[in-house]
């Protein structure tokens, strides 16, 4: 007898399957970048962080949330990379407790041999159609917020779209304003990622 809802879990476990694929193919992809720079997946895991992630956000704290990790062990893992001469620890003027993570100029060169990864799904995703491409933006896009919510995942988005970004309010060095930390930001700072992006109504 036909079970709508058995062909429907079917499909989903399908989706899942396929999903878990992915992440296979990306972990490779970025571990033989890794490789190839003498760095560990998630020492590449957490410099692609700090070089995504708007200065004054590139904190220990927030670097543990994204890769899922306790505090001390982000210490480790930065202090890893500060022997490689990949990273500095910056000391926030305002609040002595914070720790911001900067690269140097040779962790921002292993990066950016690091981010071909991204390049290489791009190529794997042009044989699809725009319609479908669409529709798998949608769809992945659902799966995201599901386990956003569910704990699973911490998303990182530039400031446009954030309940809290208020564009062309200051001047021209800084133009646009963060209500959440109370501070003017450059245009170049609101193009990086936030862990605290909190999307505006209709976003």
């Amino acid at each position: 007898m036909f079970d709508p809802q058995s062909r429907q879990n079917n499909r989903a476990a399908r989706v899942a399957m396929a999903l878990f694929r992915i992440t296979q193919g990306i972990k490779k992809m970025t571990q033989m970048e890794g490789d190839a720079v003498g760095l560990s997946p998630v020492q590449a895991q957490a410099l692609l962080f700090i070089y995504h992630t708007r200065s004054d956000m590139a904190t220990m704290g927030n670097l543990a949330d994204s890769i899922s990790t306790t505090h001390v062990t982000a210490v480790k893992l930065i202090n890893s990379l500060i022997d490689k001469g990949l990273v500095v620890k910056n000391k926030n003027q305002e609040d002595r407790r914070i720790t911001s993570l900067l690269l140097t100029d040779k962790g921002k060169q292993v990066v950016r041999n690091l981010d071909r990864w991204a390049g290489r799904l791009e190529n794997a995703l042009e044989s699809l159609s725009a319609n479908v491409l669409a529709n798998l933006e949608i769809g992945l896009g659902g799966v995201v917020d599901s386990l956003k919510k569910e704990g699973y995942l911490v998303v990182a988005e530039p400031c446009r779209g954030c309940v809290h970004f208020r564009p062309d309010t200051g001047t021209p060095e800084a133009p646009h304003f963060c209500a959440m930390i109370q501070k003017f930001l450059t245009h170049e700072a609101t193009l990086k990622e936030c862990p605290e992006h909190s999307p505006a109504s209709g976003e």
